[in-house]
C-alpha cells in the first residue's frame, strides 16, 4: 500500500510541476510562434512617419512626417484619420512627443533657429515659442501631465543627459558623464521620469524623479532597450527593445511582472505611446516597407498575462495544499 502512495505521490507532483514549468515558461517567453499583432495601420504616404503622440483628450496623434517633402510637425484625427499639417518651416521640425495637458500645444524639435532648440507651437499651427536656447542640442520634449515642466535630452553639459524646464529656468536631472542618458518620458505622479540609460554597460530603462533622486533600474535584459511610456493610469509600461533581435515594443506592470512581446513585425516598431484610455498604444512601424504609425489594442494581451498569472498562482496554491495534506498524513 506504502509503495501505491507513493507511487501517486510521485505522479502528482510531476503533473503541478509540469503545469508550473508550462506557464511560467510561456510567460517568460510569450507565443514563440507568433506572426501578427492586429496593429492597425493609420497613415499611408510615400514620406517617413514617426514619433506619435496621442493628445490628453484622446482626438488627435501628433507626428513628424515626411509628405510634404520636408520633415515637419502633422496630427492626425483619432476617429476620421484626416490629417493636418501643422508647422511649415523650411528647416526640420521633428519629435512632437509632448501635449500640453489641455491638449491645444505640442512641443516639438527644430533648427529654425539654427540649433537643435526645443519649440511649443499652438495645435492650429499658430504661435511658435522657442523654450530653449542654449548651443547644445535639445530635442525628445515632452510636458509633464500637471504642465508646468517640459522634459528634454540635451547635449549642453558635454553628454547626453535629462534635463527639464520650468518657470525657473532648466534644470539638469542626470548627471552621468561617461553613459548616454535620453528619451525621457513622464510617469503619471509628474515627478518620475523613464529614460533610456547605458549606464549599467547596456541600454536599459531607468526611472529617476525630477529633482534627481530614487534612481532606479526597470530592465534588465542583454539585449538593448530604448525608449518607455506609463499608461495614463499607472499600471503598464510599455518599452521598445532589440532583444528579439529585431526592434520590438514590449509590455509589462509597473512593477515589472507580467513582461510580454507587443509587436511582431520583424521589422522596426518604436516610439511607443499610450492613449488616454489606457487601452492602446500608437507607434511607429516599417513592416510595410514605408515608416507609417500604427496604433495596437493592449487590452487582450493584459488579459492573457493576468489570466496566465492566475492560473500560475491557483496551481501554486493547489500544489502546495497537497504537500501539505500529505505532510498531515505522514504525521499521523
Amino acid at each position: 500500500m506504502k509503495n501505491k502512495n507513493d507511487y501517486v505521490h510521485t505522479v502528482i507532483t510531476k503533473v503541478f510541476a509540469i503545469l508550473i514549468l508550462i506557464i511560467c515558461t510561456n510567460m517568460l517567453i510569450g507565443s514563440a510562434t507568433a506572426t501578427s499583432d492586429a496593429a492597425i495601420q493609420i497613415t499611408d504616404v510615400a514620406g517617413y512617419e514617426k514619433a506619435p503622440s496621442f493628445s490628453p483628450d484622446g482626438k488627435y496623434i501628433a507626428f513628424e512626417s515626411t509628405e510634404s517633402g520636408n520633415t515637419d510637425i502633422w496630427i492626425i484625427d483619432t476617429t476620421t484619420l484626416e490629417k493636418t499639417q501643422v508647422t511649415f518651416d523650411p528647416s526640420e521640425d521633428t519629435y512632437p512627443k509632448g501635449w500640453s495637458p489641455d491638449s491645444r500645444r505640442i512641443t516639438f524639435t527644430s533648427k529654425r533657429s539654427g540649433n537643435m532648440d526645443i519649440w511649443i507651437i499652438d495645435v492650429d499651427g499658430t504661435n511658435p515659442i522657442q523654450v530653449t536656447t542654449y548651443p547644445g542640442y535639445d530635442f525628445y520634449s515632452s510636458f509633464s501631465p500637471d504642465g508646468t515642466k517640459i522634459a528634454f535630452t540635451s547635449t549642453r553639459s558635454g553628454n547626453s543627459e535629462i534635463w527639464y524646464i520650468d518657470e525657473n529656468g532648466a534644470h539638469q536631472v542626470t548627471n552621468d558623464p561617461n553613459q548616454d542618458n535620453m528619451i525621457p518620458s513622464w510617469a503619471p505622479n509628474s515627478r518620475s521620469i523613464l529614460f533610456r540609460s547605458t549606464r549599467s554597460g547596456n541600454g536599459d530603462v531607468w526611472m529617476i524623479d525630477y529633482d534627481g533622486t530614487n534612481l532606479t533600474q526597470i530592465t534588465t535584459h542583454p539585449g538593448e532597450d530604448w525608449g518607455a511610456s506609463f499608461s495614463n493610469d499607472g499600471k503598464h509600461i510599455t518599452f521598445d527593445s532589440e532583444r528579439t533581435g529585431n526592434m520590438e515594443i514590449w509590455i509589462m506592470d509597473a512593477d515589472g511582472s507580467n513582461l510580454a512581446q507587443l509587436t511582431y513585425s520583424g521589422g522596426i516598431d518604436m516610439c511607443n505611446i499610450w492613449s488616454p484610455d489606457n487601452k492602446t498604444i500608437a507607434f511607429w512601424s516599417d513592416r510595410n516597407g514605408n515608416g507609417d504609425i500604427f496604433i495596437l489594442d493592449t487590452t487582450a494581451k493584459i488579459k492573457e498575462n493576468r489570466l496566465q498569472a492566475g492560473l500560475l498562482l491557483v496551481i501554486i496554491i493547489g500544489f502546495l495544499g497537497y504537500l501539505g495534506t500529505q505532510s498531515k498524513r505522514k504525521g499521523r
